[in-house]
């Protein structure tokens, strides 16, 4: 049992945040963007201050935040998609983590961080949150 269990805890589980995109915006743009994303995202600066914020020198045991960022660095996707919205599938553009299933909440947490970088490289104001 211990160890289906962490073969388990240690099987593949990405998450990502899906950005709905127009219908009719050309191929060539969303690519685009796609990889102005994908470039800014992974600038060391921001993700040293995602490390910070998230705490991931004790969450994963790590000797530096630029560790961390590397880390972030090297599991962090920007690509095209599909999303389900009330008007049914559109696409979008996924940006994500991939990770385990055992480090599943960190790679939440780090998301959350991450789309406030995202909202602000895209010129948009990010959505109202729920709750006080």
């Amino acid at each position: 049992m211990f160890a289906y269990r962490t073969y388990k805890q240690n099987g593949p589980q990405p998450i990502w945040i899906p950005l709905p995109i127009h219908r009719q915006l050309s191929d060539e743009k969303r690519d685009e963007i796609i990889k102005n994303l994908k470039t800014k995202l992974a600038a060391p600066e921001i993700l040293i201050k995602v490390s910070k914020d998230v705490g991931l020198v004790k969450k994963w045991h790590l000797a530096s935040d630029e560790e961390g960022a590397r880390q972030i660095g090297e599991r962090l996707f920007v690509k095209a998609g599909e999303a389900d919205t009330p008007l049914g599938k559109v696409p979008s553009i996924n940006i994500g983590l991939n990770g385990k299933v055992k480090e599943s909440l960190v790679s939440g947490e780090i998301m959350m961080r991450l789309i406030n970088d995202v909202w602000k490289i895209l010129g948009i104001d990010p959505p109202p949150t729920k709750g006080p």
